[in-house]
């Protein structure tokens, strides 16, 4: 995309997502896509009536971190790579207390129940993270690519030019 197409988005730079003509959502906004998107793979797999997580809650899951790097402003970028992580960490036992069938209250087996699913996640948690660092990290980059001033015309680089002749010739007199 040019420059010219980027001036013309109506969209401020700190607000921009992805898609440089779309508004991208605020920090919380981001938590509550990701979250969402989440949550419905959960509410699938309660559905489901198997007891437990499937792949279908890591699909949501890694789509739903995916979907809110995309859709995040530039200032929320941060929020959107930190999270997660994080939103496995909570999504995770809640889910699993939601939808299991043995849910006991003796602390060895909150431990389990708790532990064992979120260490069967790690790896989709890893390649979402991953994912979303390469994406997040890009648009960090392409946001630091723009130029940090207004482009200046021919004919004001033509006056700075002769007012730095007119000082140098006053210089050396």
């Amino acid at each position: 995309m040019s420059a010219t197409q980027r001036a013309r988005s109506g969209v401020p730079l700190d607000k921009r997502s992805l898609i440089v003509t779309v508004p991208g959502l605020p920090w919380w906004g981001v938590i509550l896509l990701a979250a969402g998107v989440t949550a419905v793979g959960v509410l699938i797999d309660a559905t489901g009536g198997g007891g437990e997580l499937t792949a279908v809650f890591s699909t949501f899951y890694f789509l739903g971190c995916l979907f809110a790097v995309v859709a995040a402003s530039n200032k929320a970028l941060f929020t959107a790579m930190a999270q997660p992580p994080l939103l496995l960490f909570a999504a995770v036992p809640i889910g699993h207390t939601l939808i299991g069938k043995d849910n006991s209250t003796a602390l060895r087996d909150i431990a389990i129940n708790i532990a064992y699913p979120l260490v069967n996640r790690f790896p989709i948690m890893l390649a979402a993270t991953v994912v979303v660092l390469i994406i997040g990290g890009f648009r960090y980059f392409l946001l630091n690519q723009r130029p940090t001033g207004p482009a200046r015309s021919t004919r004001s680089r033509r006056s700075a030019a002769t007012t730095r002749d007119s000082s140098a010739a006053a210089t050396r007199e």
